[in-house]
């Protein structure tokens, strides 16, 4: 069998690796190492992370992909035995004593693992990769046990290189400098790989360590410290290795000469909390002694709050101890910043002057205070950040928007109220003197942190002379790839097949909040190639792509989005993208614009793919030439995705007879024909159909609930829907037409996501209604 991937990208692999126990984490592939044994992905919303082959039962990467048959000609010490090329089912047995069947069109023994490539829709499979270390044995159906040794020719071990001899303590900064150049040069290898090459430990306290840290909501502790708390190898042994084997520079603190200037960039609660001391800068890098240098919680920290590039160093903690006490414990630091609090949080205090705003605040409390709530909302993946004034003295609200819901966050004292707004005010440039009025802005992040990413601000006015301050993370700087949207592969082929048409309008349709801009940005990148010219008009630029020009709406001087539109006409444009249709004037130019030559993109917000028809037609759209221009009406919704916490049940028969006439709302098919296709596709070998119910982890914090996922209906414009809309039909005819030539209704998508253990229906139910 050959891999047949047209859909391949230079996006990362989304993937799920289930580690050796169970656990499962979700994220995108960064590098696969076969050879040398490593997994490098990027879990959900926290830092890369690197596994040894060893610590994982299995690696699922999510997009299907096509099989095609070759003739059987492999080099030496490849396939020893032809792939399964029909559908058959296949048992695996796991090192940990689990087991596991599915349904394979072909796998494909290697001396890394087993490859496995499942049975998906159509003529699609799905790839599932087995490490060697985790497979004790495999049967497919109609064939003896197997295992790896058996398919595949072995091969000589590697000679794992000699150790290096021990590093010694460096004591000058130049010593510090040539160690971290020459770490940066090297590919130090894994901690893991080194303790097991050097029989430090063993699998078994590897699998534990690995697990222990899997289960943790924010793993702080890596690898080395997990096995040194199990008692597993002794701190000093621990030490050795980072130095010697990973090229740690290891510094004698008692002897280095610290900047103090360094020292005053990191807050004492932070240099406590990760036993720290900054040693001394260089540029935008902070060089850092500290206690656990491996700790990716503790130097993302560090780096948020300093706004510098941490590089560690090794400390003894005894050393690490006495700096602390040295550079920290002077002075009452915690009573001078309760006194900065109280001469910045009064609220009868004036406003602070904005052009020395940056330089005069950038250590106080205040601007951590406001940089923290920002990077707290990220990580936690919140959309919206709503900072809510309430009036009699009480405190300003603070709640984050998390997979569209609002979750409170914290409470800001009355007597911070106008600093707070003040400095976010700074930050996206408006006026900090105009109360009365609503003002519109944009924070560029990266001037302020390191998370590269931009706000859209809006403060509004509110009852009593307050003010509520609304900020929009727009923490994605270039579009998604048309798999990542979660289109069904039909739709998916119908919207590309519409993309590369030279003329025509495209809409996306849906309520404020539902990814239309998303979707909108994905589609254009599907097509934004150097021979192309792409004109977008937006309000606001919520996403930038590197070879598209991209214009801002600004009514106050004349560019509104229909002035916008008749100047991108003059300029020979090939596509065009309108943030918005939503008036009259600005559809009549759209249409315009899709029947002069130009494939036209644009959102509108309506509640369904055939509701946008009718509304343009409202709007006195000629309906002759808008039906000649429209090529694909998109509708779409956000729907809550079910967390990996969720746990698996048989449908029951009210159930499934509850989902089919949902299913058939609006086309009314008969509930059993679905059923029993259902049944034909997703039914267990007991002939149930398993649906997966929301259960709740410290990973979703015990909501069921982690991260959204699209549903679609795809409406393409045929010979038989034109003339409904010539003829000016009413919505349902035309829904009813686009779904007797295939659209799939959103309630559907959801429904069939349902089945494939994405949703539940009490979510899809409360986002399609």
């Amino acid at each position: 069998m050959r891999v047949v991937d047209e859909r391949a990208t230079d996006e990362p692999e989304r993937c799920l690796v289930t580690l050796l126990g169970g656990d499962r984490i979700q994220g995108t592939v960064l590098t696969i190492d076969f050879d040398g044994g490593r997994l490098r992905f990027q879990p959900e919303r926290s830092g890369p992370r690197e596994l040894l082959f060893g610590a994982i039962r299995s690696l699922f990467l999510s997009r299907s992909v096509g099989l095609e048959p070759v003739p059987l000609d492999l080099p030496v010490g490849g396939l020893r035995r032809k792939p399964v090329s029909e559908r058959r089912p296949c048992e695996l047995h796991f090192a940990d004593g689990a087991t596991s069947q599915v349904d394979v069109v072909a796998l494909l023994p290697r001396r890394a693992g087993l490859f496995l490539f499942v049975a998906h829709y159509a003529d699609e499979v799905l790839r599932w990769f087995i490490p060697a270390s985790s497979l004790v044995q495999y049967t497919v159906a109609g064939s003896p046990p197997m295992t790896l040794s058996d398919a595949v020719e072995p091969r000589a071990e590697p000679v794992p290189p000699e150790a290096p001899p021990t590093g010694a303590a460096l004591q000058t900064r130049d010593d510090v400098e040539d160690a971290l150049e020459r770490r940066r040069r090297s590919r130090p290898p894994l901690l893991e790989e080194v303790l097991l090459r050097e029989g430090l430990i063993d699998r078994e306290q590897l699998l534990a360590a690995t697990q222990a840290q899997a289960q943790a909501k924010q793993p702080q502790k890596h690898i080395g410290e997990l096995l040194v708390d199990a008692g597993a190898i002794k701190r000093e042994t621990l030490r050795e290795v980072l130095v010697s084997q990973l090229g740690l520079p290891s510094v004698r603190l008692n002897r280095f000469p610290v900047d103090f200037s360094a020292v005053k960039s990191l807050s004492p609660e932070l240099a406590r909390r990760y036993t720290a001391v900054p040693l001394y800068r260089e540029g935008r890098r902070l060089v850092v002694g500290i206690e656990d240098p491996l700790s990716w919680q503790a130097l993302r920290e560090l780096e948020f709050a300093t706004g510098l590039k941490v590089e560690p160093v090794l400390c003894a903690a005894d050393d690490l101890q006495r700096a602390l006490k040295q550079f920290y414990d002077s002075d009452a630091p915690a009573e001078k910043v309760a006194q900065l609090v109280a001469e910045l949080g009064e609220e009868s205090s004036p406003a602070p002057a904005q052009q020395d705003e940056r330089n005069s605040e950038a250590d106080t409390t205040l601007v951590r205070l406001v940089n923290k709530i920002i990077a707290d909302a990220y990580d936690q993946g919140a959309s919206d950040i709503h900072i809510e004034s309430r009036g009699e003295g009480r405190p300003s609200q603070v709640r984050l928007r998390i997979d569209g819901v609002l979750r409170p966050y914290i409470e800001i004292p009355a007597g911070f109220r106008s600093a707070l707004i003040s400095r976010i005010k700074i930050m996206a440039e408006l006026d900090i003197s105009e109360r009365r009025k609503p003002q519109d802005g944009k924070i560029r992040f990266a001037e302020f942190s390191t998370l590269r990413i931009e706000l859209r601000v809006l403060v509004l006015p509110t009852f009593g002379g307050f003010e509520d301050v609304i900020l929009r993370i727009l923490a994605a700087p270039r579009a998604l790839t048309m798999e990542m949207l979660g289109l069904a592969p039909r739709e998916l082929q119908a919207l590309r097949t519409a993309l590369h048409r030279t003329f025509g309008l495209i809409l996306v349709c849906g309520p404020t909040g539902s990814g239309k801009t998303t979707t909108l940005h994905t589609m254009i990148g599907a097509i934004n190639t150097p021979d192309r010219k792409i004109y977008t008009v937006e309000d606001p630029v919520e996403i930038t792509q590197p070879g598209l020009s991209q214009v801002q709406v600004n009514a106050k001087l004349g560019l509104t989005f229909p002035e916008v539109l008749r100047s991108f006409l003059r300029a020979d444009p090939d596509v065009i993208m309108v943030g918005e249709t939503r008036d009259q004037e600005t559809a009549r130019t759209v249409v315009s614009a899709a029947l002069t030559g130009h494939l036209v993109m644009t959102t509108m917000h309506t509640n369904s793919a055939a509701e946008s028809v009718t509304r343009l037609l409202d709007f006195g759209l000629d309906p002759y030439n808008f039906s000649d221009a429209l090529l694909a009406v998109v509708g779409q919704r956000l729907v809550r995705k079910l967390c990996a916490c969720k746990s698996a049940y048989a449908a029951s028969d009210e159930e499934l007879e509850t989902m089919a006439q949902e299913y058939g709302r609006n086309a009314d098919p008969w509930p059993e024909a679905t059923i029993e296709r259902w049944k034909s596709r997703y039914a267990q070998a007991d002939g149930t159909v398993r649906l997966f119910a929301p259960k709740g982890c410290a990973t979703c914090e015990n909501t069921g609930y982690k991260g959204r996922l699209g549903v679609y209906e795809v409406m393409i414009a045929t010979p038989r829907l034109r003339s409904a809309i010539q003829a000016q039909a009413p919505t349902r005819e035309l829904l009813k037409i686009a779904q007797e030539e295939g659209t799939c209704s959103l309630e559907q998508d959801g429904i069939e996501k349902i089945l494939r253990g994405e949703f539940d229906l009490k979510q899809v139910l409360a986002a399609c209604r």
